[in-house]
């Protein structure tokens, strides 16, 4: 709120629990800050909840023709996400309203009337340390709905519109990294962006910043009324679904004109999955109900791609997505369409002359969230690998978290030159990373370009990855090693080569770089997309 005085302030830092086990073990401490410290003691822990005290409630007078803001800022280390829980009760004391806040945002709660206190959480998953400046409530003596028209015409200003379903923040700076990489792009060409995360809830709306570019969170009826207040030049998609479509149709942004890029998940039959759905009787069963959800999202693909009363336009990041997956699985012959690449970061990412020494140092950065990524593949391969005689001269980093790490590294806890970090790396981190080695180690079971094969070619790593769906569009044995699908002996095969052939790494590092760089380099891809935005 600007230029507005609060009429009150509550803050949260003083009553919470010093110790909580479960399934984490946390430690929370306050001095002039709220520290948290915490450690997953169980590898299958779930989201841990913390009330502010023991009785789980605060009990403050809600006032409906108030405005209430939730804080939360801070900033934390590790993959500790730090969410500020917000739970709303009637007069029975019932629960009928909860607000998720992430760190480094202010959510305008909009309570409903029926709401007549409140109480105060954390959500913690992962691990590490929050050091919390800020956890607080305040409240305005204005509507809600007036304090959102307010922040709308904050941003009035702004010509474009990316709606999307994730932007990296304080929590989870890695999610959409590429879309804000192209942010970013446009920013520098001086054009005026900001960003809608569209999320489940249908009338609170938070807002942030990250790095510079404001960031919109909210439910389809906000998504509406934003667009009715900024009269925006294009609507711009990223994972679209038939939500944001609905949001965007329901405003006055209707006949706007709109680019969707297409990225490969929200156009593709769910049975090409298939190895996300094998595990046991209950993941069969939930592949049936995906199944009924993914026709759906096809369906509303085959409407849009054919849509007569809308002007659309589609960019893919890949030729090979488009006529062989995009078309066939929502079967439609798409027409007004351009293929530009996902960019590549080739100035954070660049290319240093790399020492013969550094192929015998493997690198691994992956979610361990879907076997789409295929780390089972890479713990094979390394496994295939470790029975021959040069072995032990090899260096294996493994970077990721998700689900289904512990379970997939397990055969290689132990192995004295394979070393394990449950945790993700930042985009500069990344690039430190790239420095240090020369192999990426990458297999796919599905991808649509592969943009961490990309960075780390523009680095000058040999990508060591699986000939599936759209990666040989972008590597061939000129400057890396395409193995079968499933073939983790070939991978294996792969790296067992560069070691026996050290000039032969040196070139198609050369070669990996220089190919990367001239296909998907950062301002040759900009300048095609803000070419398609300013037409």
């Amino acid at each position: 709120m600007q230029n507005r005085e609060p009429i009150e302030i509550h803050h949260y830092d003083d009553k919470w629990p010093e110790k909580t086990e479960s399934t984490y073990e946390v430690h929370i401490q306050y001095t002039n800050e709220l520290t948290i410290k915490a450690r997953q003691i169980s590898q299958f822990s779930r989201p841990l909840i913390i009330y502010y005290d023991s009785q789980k409630k605060v009990n403050k007078k809600i006032n409906s023709e108030y405005t209430y803001i939730a804080k939360l800022n801070g900033e934390k280390q590790g993959s500790l996400q730090v969410q500020q829980v917000i739970v709303g009760y009637d007069k029975n004391n019932e629960k009928i309203y909860v607000q998720y806040n992430p760190l480094g945002c202010e959510m305008n709660l909009s309570f409903p009337e029926e709401v007549t206190s409140y109480s105060i959480g954390l959500r913690l998953t992962g691990e590490g340390e929050a050091t919390l400046s800020d956890l607080s409530i305040v409240a305005y003596e204005i509507p809600s709905s007036e304090s959102k028209q307010e922040l709308y015409d904050r941003y009035k200003e702004i010509d474009y519109l990316i709606v999307t379903n994730v932007y990296p923040e304080k929590n989870t700076y890695y999610q959409n990294m590429f879309i804000h990489k192209r942010v970013l792009g446009y920013k520098e060409k001086g054009l005026k962006v900001a960003i809608y995360r569209l999320n489940t809830s249908p009338v609170s709306v938070a807002n942030y910043e990250y790095e510079g570019v404001p960031v919109f969170i909210g439910g389809e009826g906000v998504l509406s009324a934003l667009l009715d207040t900024i009269a925006v030049k294009k609507v711009l998609f990223h994972f679209i679904n038939e939500k944001m479509y609905r949001a965007v149709r329901n405003s006055k942004a209707r006949n706007t004109p709109k680019i969707v890029w297409v990225h490969g998940f929200e156009t593709t039959k769910w049975y090409r999955r298939w190895f996300n759905f094998y595990d046991n009787p209950k993941s069969l069963r939930d592949s049936l109900e995906h199944a009924k959800r993914n026709q759906q999202q096809l369906d509303f693909m085959h409407d849009i791609y054919t849509a007569k009363d809308d002007d659309i336009k589609f960019i893919f990041v890949s030729k090979w997505y488009k006529e062989n997956v995009a078309e066939k699985d929502t079967s439609t012959i798409i027409g007004n369409y351009r293929i530009i690449h996902n960019l590549i970061d080739d100035s954070l990412f660049n290319y240093v002359e790399k020492p013969a020494e550094q192929r015998l140092r493997i690198l691994t950065v992956r979610p361990f969230a879907s076997r789409t990524y295929a780390n089972d593949l890479t713990v094979k391969a390394i496994l295939s690998l470790k029975d021959r005689p040069f072995f032990n001269e090899l260096v294996f980093d493994i970077y990721g978290q998700g689900p289904l790490f512990d379970e997939v590294v397990e055969p290689l806890r132990n192995i004295p030159n394979v070393h394990l970090h449950n945790y993700f790396l930042s985009q500069q981190q990344i690039a430190e990373q790239h420095k240090t080695h020369g192999v990426f180690l990458s297999p796919s079971r599905m991808d649509s370009q592969g943009v961490s094969l990309g960075e780390a070619m523009s680095s000058g790593l040999v990508p060591v990855t699986s000939a599936v769906y759209a990666i040989p569009e972008f590597i061939d044995e000129s400057c890396g090693f395409l193995a079968e699908g499933e073939d983790y002996k070939g991978l294996a095969d792969a790296i067992e080569y560069l070691y026996k052939h050290p000039e032969v790494f040196l070139e198609k590092s050369a070669k990996s770089a220089e190919r990367i760089r001239y296909q998907c380099g950062k301002n040759k891809m900009i300048q095609q997309e803000i070419e398609e935005i300013l037409l």
